[in-house]
């Protein structure tokens, strides 16, 4: 328009019918026109040039951020993507592409459901359409994503509307890191500060941890409970002045400091403190300086241990073990006891008086280095040998040397043991019977005046063993050489009339001859062996196999108990040693043992005869015994067991047995010495004879026990 504009005003200036001024004025305001429509159309040219140039600059700036966009896109381990308001992808980056396993440009235009599971899609559309709605996003939340394939990830998510240049929102956008390593590290430390937790609450051990300033960071339930708190969260942010007297929190504070200070633990140091309950409980406190990942100390670590308990225990033993030691000290009996191998664990005061020595200078040494004596140490020391074998109490006569002469002593020694049964130590109590010793021995000087008066009471002893042997078996005796000895004699005749008429060739004849002269032949041995055993003599020891005495005793009586319907039982022990005995003697005590049992067994039974070794043990003593030698604890004796299945022995008669003429049999069956001659025998043998029923059957036992010989 500018343009025809000019032209008009030239045509005007050129033509003829309009006056000369105006088509000048009509030419010149057409040429500037004209001039300012070149000038301005090149300014156009200039500009539009311009803005191309600009307009390649931004294109290539905007390429380049692009590429730098898309580099950062790719790079970035987050994922990233841009939604429309349907929730379909708009772009997506390299990391969620692989996540989602689906190509970026393909995953363009298609939702979470093309690889999340059905439930977590719709919790992402869900929260996509809060953006929408509401304009807000959500900034930095965990969220659990699983995959069609079941695989669980958890998913550290920031979510913001997405906006055009008008402001509207468009869709959302939004950037995601996986964290589920993150987040199951977070879980397994939970459980494990849980399961400490638990553990610290469990341990009844006090524990904490204060700061510089003594405040408690960490304290467990038991901690609680000793400062009177119900749980620890009440404890957590205080300082012991909360809890304690200022005196007593200052104190803590200051040891906190020094363990700080120091650097270094702090182990056991005993301190008593006044618990909730108001009772003083004693503890042994550890303290650890506790230091932050520089190194640096930033506080302490307090571990309280309560010993109220050890410590009563521990003032209990004391008090108990005064108690023994103001006993022990107080014997009027020197008290001790020595490990097993010898050495002195502890003595009493009466011992350090005896011995005038201290102890300790006697504790850890040998009787040898004590005593000194050789010969009394070895004796000593077998004896507390012989307890620990044992295993028992044993009573020992010991003798001891002094300056003023020899001390006799009843020493009962023990084994002592620890709490697992072991014998660890002998423990002995030493009796001084030195003058009872001298009084037994005046005694027996006086004694041996009346040994004249003892020997005639052996010999009226003797004599009334005779009486009752001859009262038991003198009938049979004198039946068996009227009745038996005589016919013999006949019997005897008659086969040597009878062995004079045989044929010579009568063989048959001649075996029977043989047969019924060896049976007249053992008829007339029994025959002097009852004469024999019936005659009257002193008596005369000699050794013997103990199996042997009982056979030939039942020799004598076998045909009455077989005849009485007894079944003997008897057992030969070949390993048993031999015997000091008069034979005669104690095959008549045997014989009035088995009398008396085939007697208690009238309708029949079973004798049993047994025999075993032995070696004395809590043996009484009777000071007016007149044994031939007296038993001693160790002595190696064998005992003859004779039991019947009669009726035993009435209670009430136990204790009169042996009592003199004391008899249960009928009229005419016994005199009532048989018993008494019996024990009398076996005391004289050294030994003794004991009468019982049967423990755990019917009918009584009898055992005769005789020393074994000492060569």
């Amino acid at each position: 328009m500018g343009a025809g504009l000019a032209v008009t005003l030239v045509v005007l200036a050129v033509g003829r019918e309009i006056p000369g001024w105006i088509r000048w004025v009509c030419l010149a305001l057409g040429l500037v026109m004209l001039v300012l429509m070149v000038s301005l159309s090149i300014s156009n040219r200039l500009k539009l040039s311009e803005n191309q140039r600009r307009l390649r600059r931004a294109r290539r700036e905007r390429d380049e951020v692009r590429r730098y966009f898309d580099a950062l896109m790719d790079t970035l381990p987050s994922w990233i993507y841009f939604k429309d308001r349907e929730s379909k992808f708009l772009h997506v980056n390299k990391a969620l592409a692989v996540y989602s396993g689906w190509e970026a440009a393909h995953l363009v235009g298609k939702t979470d459901a093309a690889f999340l599971n059905e439930e977590s899609a719709r919790k992402n559309r869900e929260d996509e359409l809060r953006i929408l709605e509401s304009g807000e996003g959500r900034d930095r939340f965990i969220e659990n994503e699983t995959l069609p394939g079941g695989g669980d990830s958890w998913v550290l998510t920031s979510k913001l509307p997405l906006r055009d240049r008008q402001g509207r929102i468009i869709g959302t956008f939004g950037v995601s890191s996986n964290v589920t390593e993150m987040v199951e590290i977070q879980n397994s430390l939970e459980k494990e500060r849980n399961t400490l937790r638990t553990l610290l609450d469990s341990i009844p051990d006090s524990i904490y941890i204060r700061d510089r300033q003594g405040h408690y960071i960490v304290v467990n339930q038991a901690l609680a409970e000793l400062v009177g708190a119900d749980v620890p969260a009440e404890v957590s942010g205080k300082t012991p002045f909360d809890f304690f007297p200022e005196e007593r929190a200052r104190e803590f504070i200051e040891e906190d400091a020094k363990v700080m200070e120091a650097g270094e633990t702090v182990i056991n140091p005993s301190s008593s403190i006044r618990h909730s309950s108001g009772v003083i409980r004693h503890l042994l406190t550890t303290k650890v300086p506790v230091r932050d990942k520089e190194g640096k100390v930033f506080g302490i670590l307090g571990i309280n241990r309560d010993v109220t308990e050890q410590e009563n225990a521990r003032e209990a033993v004391k008090q108990t073990e005064h108690r023994m030691r103001e006993i022990v000290d107080n014997s009027p009996s020197p008290m001790y006891a020595k490990s097993v191998t010898g050495h002195y664990l502890m003595i009493n005061r009466r011992y350090e008086e005896l011995f005038h020595v201290k102890a300790q200078d006697v504790v850890g040494k040998t009787d040898m280095e004590v005593i000194g004596d050789e010969q009394i140490v070895r004796r000593l020391q077998k004896n507390d040998r012989l307890v620990i074998e044992r295993g028992a109490p044993i009573q020992f006569d010991e003798t001891l040397k002094f300056p003023d002469g020899e001390h006799s002593y009843v020493s009962v020694k023990f084994p002592m043991r620890d709490l697992d049964g072991e014998i660890y130590a002998v423990g002995g109590i030493s009796t001084d019977i030195s003058e009872r010793k001298r009084a037994e021995q005046a005694l027996q000087d006086l004694n041996q005046e009346l040994m004249q008066a003892h020997e005639n009471l052996t010999r009226a002893h003797e004599q009334l063993i005779q009486a009752e042997k001859m009262e038991s078996v003198g009938r049979l005796a004198a039946g068996v050489a009227h009745e038996v000895k005589n016919p013999l004699a006949m019997i005897g005749m008659g086969l040597e009339l009878l062995a004079r008429r045989l044929a010579p060739d009568d063989a048959k004849g001649k075996e029977t001859i043989d047969r019924m002269r060896r049976g007249i032949d053992r008829a007339k041995k029994i025959v002097r062996g009852l004469v024999d055993y019936s005659s009257d003599r002193r008596l005369e020891f000699a050794t013997y196999d103990p199996d042997t005495l009982i056979r030939e005793a039942l020799e004598l009586v076998e045909y009455q108990l077989v005849q009485g319907g007894i079944e003997i039982d008897f057992l030969p022990d070949s390993s048993l040693p031999r015997v000091e005995a008069d034979q005669t003697k104690i095959e008549q005590v045997l014989v009035n043992i088995f009398i008396n049992a085939m007697h208690s067994m009238e309708e029949g039974g079973k004798l049993t005869i047994r025999s075993e070794r032995v070696s004395m043990e809590n043996v009484a003593h009777d000071e007016g015994s007149r044994l031939r030698e007296r038993l001693r604890e160790g002595d190696e004796m064998v005992r003859i067991h004779v039991s019947d299945t009669g009726n035993g022995i009435p209670e009430e008669v136990l204790g009169k047995l042996f009592d003199p003429f004391f008899t249960t049999k009928a009229t005419g069956k016994g005199t009532g010495l048989g018993l008494t001659v019996s024990r009398k025998i076996a005391e004289l043998h050294g030994g003794e004879l004991v009468l019982s029923n049967c423990k755990d059957a019917r009918g009584a036992i009898a055992t005769l026990t005789l020393r074994v010989n000492k060569d």
